[in-house]
């Protein structure tokens, strides 16, 4: 399956699940999870530019946002961004910016202090290439901070449409983000997702974050 073949049918399933997204307790406590290690792991200020990318209904950056100077927030998923925009007007969230966008077509207006993301990579068909272009987006000296699972057997998801990997080995992915041009590379366990897996048995699914820097001469 190609990526704009993976991609329409991520944004229709997204679309289709938006307006109960939040509800889902496992996915909030993950997406804590995943911000407070961000914010461990990145040095941010009032003045950090940043961006978001697959920020969904914007649980990850509306955690973040109150620290940093400026977030943009994308997404493919257009009612996956109706959903944060709400969240931005009832939390007067005013530094946040949706954009409904595809990397893969074209890229926001950098440079940027800070480029994040929570379980997004695994629906991107090629990690390295998409590091690449991320690099391009940062101001020297900003962070990459990204979080996904680690590779699994397929049961965290099942049989949803718009997976390309179940999970990766972090390992690989602080090898991609070093031959990409960053420095300073890290991974850690930041998580770990308890629920039942598409075989309907009771599992644990670790979760990890990389964070690196571009280099502030490259």
């Amino acid at each position: 399956m190609n990526e704009d073949a993976v991609t329409r049918l991520n944004v229709e399933r997204f679309n289709a699940v938006a307006g109960s997204w939040d509800e889902n307790p496992v996915r909030v406590e993950l997406a804590q999870a995943v911000a407070r290690a961000i914010a461990e792991a990145v040095p941010s200020t009032a003045q950090t530019r940043a961006m978001e990318f697959g920020c969904g209904t914007g649980l990850v950056t509306a955690l973040l946002a109150p620290g940093l100077g400026h977030v943009v927030a994308v997404d493919s998923a257009a009612g996956m961004l109706d959903v944060l925009r709400t969240k931005v007007r009832e939390l007067g969230l005013d530094n946040v910016e949706p954009l409904e966008m595809d990397l893969a077509q074209s890229l926001p207006e950098g440079p940027f202090d800070l480029i994040f993301s929570g379980m997004t990579l695994h629906h991107i068909e090629d990690v390295p290439a998409l590091l690449a272009r991320l690099r391009g987006l940062l101001a020297p000296g900003g962070h990459v901070a990204l979080a996904d699972l680690e590779r699994e057997d397929g049961t965290f998801h099942g049989d949803a449409p718009g997976i390309m990997h179940h999970g990766f080995d972090p390992s690989s992915v602080a090898g991609w983000l070093a031959e990409a041009g960053f420095d300073e590379v890290h991974t850690r366990r930041v998580h770990v997702v308890r629920k039942t897996g598409s075989d309907d048995r009771p599992r644990e699914y670790p979760v990890f974050l990389a964070d690196a820097r571009r280099a502030a001469g490259r």
